[in-house]
């Protein structure tokens, strides 16, 4: 998926037409390489090398790769609030597993589409790098508010956030999976059956 640019430089000029044109092949070129390459891997001159340009003009517009990256995720974020606008109510657990089904689905097919942003967010921002952990925080934050909504109203908020942050760490992990066609012998449609049947007993229990 391309992600659109916003109209600046890294030196916050406002690029024309071209320059915007030349911006987004860079985001696109970097995209593609973290598909299939580590994060650590994917340097300027390969990003640069990609489009057939230098990375002089990579810096033109980007400081470094890991503002490609975090540029990239402002449209995850807006994505995943689209997405889950509609289960921030919590009244998607009151039609048990399959709304618990179509939760996950919304939240696991939304990053899929953005599964190189995804993948650097969640590995950067557990070691506590700021700018990844903010991002990271803005793309899961939808998926806790429509599970917070969603716990027992008797359950105990220290309990909540347990449940809610050990929930979208899972989702997180899995969404790491997606393209893969089997882990551990299941399908991803099975991966996704599971994880429908832990959002569902989670946010359903009490806690006796």
């Amino acid at each position: 998926m391309s992600t659109p640019v916003v109209a600046r430089s890294s030196v916050r000029r406002t690029p024309g037409q071209r320059g915007l044109q030349t911006r987004q092949k860079l985001m696109d070129a970097t995209m593609e390489l973290l598909a299939t390459r580590s994060y650590r891997d994917v340097k300027a001159t390969d990003i640069a090398q990609a489009v057939r340009t230098s990375p002089a003009t990579f810096y033109q517009y980007f400081a470094d790769v890991e503002a490609v990256v975090l540029e990239a995720s402002r449209l995850l974020v807006a994505e995943t609030n689209t997405a889950l606008d509609a289960f921030e109510d919590g009244s998607w657990s009151s039609d048990g597993l399959p709304g618990a089904t179509r939760l996950v689905d919304a939240v696991l097919d939304g990053w899929s589409a953005h599964l190189p942003v995804m993948r650097v967010l969640t590995a950067v921002a557990a070691e506590r790098e700021p700018r990844f952990v903010e991002a990271y925080d803005a793309a899961t934050q939808p998926v806790a508010r429509a599970l917070t909504a969603a716990t027992q109203p008797t359950t105990p908020d220290e309990v909540r956030m347990e449940l809610v942050h050990s929930l979208v760490t899972g989702l997180a992990a899995a969404a790491g999976h997606e393209t893969a066609g089997s882990v551990r012998g299941l399908t991803k449609r099975q991966r996704r059956r599971g994880l429908a049947r832990v959002v569902h007993a989670a946010v359903t229990a009490t806690d006796d």
